[in-house]
């Protein structure tokens, strides 16, 4: 326990002794967050103070002209009664692949102490192919929140404290056959043969629209999905849609389902962004609810838990330093609202300040809407 320690101590401390780049082979980036939190159930009569000190290091060695090497650890210090949750902290133990990378170091009451290498990879580029093994993300979502193309990765849009998003671990070849096409294979071994994933993506550009295509093996069961993205009349209209089917029949489960999302944005004249985006997610009878709705990702094949979903995003940025958002998102099937206002201000170069709040409206016993209201504080140092 001592050891693991003063292992996370030298990695926090590590910025601070290396250069950002030494002899231009290795470079050190990232940032460190404080966020205190404050949750108030639905009547405000009951309130609870929660912190999270978040470090972030992202390590990156050039090895030569083709192939590089990348690493990203994030460890965070988690104070409060809603981190004192065993399942929670049964999750942050487990991880999505067979490489051991997610350790708890401190568990003890409402103290816990979180380590977890969501990125360890090496890039080869030789000509038109790339190769990366390793712990990575493999992004093939296409939409803002809801990527049912997203085989290998999907993350929480309720977790406020995850900009990069999880990583799996895999290996991934690409072939660029033009300035806008390209190949794609990738394989993530899961802790056993039946959860993992492998699968071939096709992307292409035609008329102005990026199209891709995938097939391949998800979790035991077979998958085919498309997507697009364009523009009509100066609105971009992005969508995903994938089917899968259970390779075995499981006793009382429906065997197939789709999940299909498909969004719109605009930019105003005046610099405000909007963006909408609507969600299929059928579900399947006899699937299991998952009690970590809040902060475990979503997978391709139900990206929420509900049936239907609505999400609307507007930003507006003023005077460069300023930046104002809304994130609301509406379930028509349980009568759920989720509101997320946000405000952040640029402090200095490399310190900003964020102010969100969720609140999440509908009936008591509605997935999301017992967590009441959430005030959050983000001041961020990037170095």
């Amino acid at each position: 326990m001592i050891g693991r320690v003063i292992y996370i101590a030298a990695m926090a401390l590590l910025p601070f002794m290396v250069p950002a780049q030494t002899e231009e082979k290795l470079t050190v980036s990232g940032y460190v967050r404080e966020l205190p939190l404050l949750g108030a159930d639905k009547s405000f009569s009951e309130f609870g103070f929660n912190n999270i000190l978040h470090n972030r290091l992202n390590l990156r060695y050039d090895g030569g002209e083709h192939w590089s090497i990348r690493m990203g650890q994030r460890t965070r210090y988690l104070y409060g009664e809603a981190f004192s949750n065993p399942l929670f902290v049964e999750f942050l133990k487990s991880d999505q692949g067979p490489l051991p990378f997610s350790h708890v170091l401190i568990n003890s009451g409402r103290h816990v102490l979180h380590t977890i290498t969501d990125r360890l990879y090496v890039d080869w580029q030789l000509g038109d192919w790339q190769i990366r093994a390793g712990r990575q993300r493999i992004n093939w979502g296409i939409n803002l929140v809801f990527n049912p193309n997203d085989f290998f990765n999907n993350y929480n849009f309720f977790d406020f404290d995850y900009d990069e998003r999880p990583g799996t671990d895999a290996i991934r070849v690409t072939h660029f056959d033009g300035p806008l096409s390209r190949w794609e294979f990738a394989y993530s071994p899961g802790i056993d043969a039946r959860n993992s994933v492998a699968a071939v993506m096709r992307a292409i550009n035609l008329k102005g629209y990026d199209l891709q295509w995938m097939a391949g093996y998800f979790h035991h069961r077979a998958a085919v999905g498309t997507g697009w993205a364009g523009n009509i009349g100066g609105m971009g209209w992005k969508g995903e849609v994938s089917f899968f089917h259970d390779l075995e029949p499981v006793e009382d489960r429906e065997a197939s389902n789709i999940v299909a999302s498909m969004s719109g944005d605009y930019r105003f004249s005046n610099g405000m962004f909007w963006v909408g985006e609507v969600v299929y997610n059928q579900q399947r009878l006899g699937l299991d609810f998952q009690n970590m709705v809040f902060i475990e990702p979503q997978r391709a094949d139900n990206v929420t838990f509900s049936e239907w979903a609505v999400v609307s995003t507007l930003q507006y940025p003023y005077e460069l330093i300023h930046t104002f958002s809304l994130a609301t998102m509406y379930f028509p099937v349980e009568s759920v609202l989720f509101l997320s206002p946000n405000y952040t201000r640029s402090l200095h170069n490399d310190l900003d300040l964020s102010v969100l709040s969720q609140l999440f409206i509908g009936p008591s016993d509605a997935p999301l809407a017992s967590a009441g209201y959430n005030l959050i504080m983000m001041l961020k140092w990037s170095f």
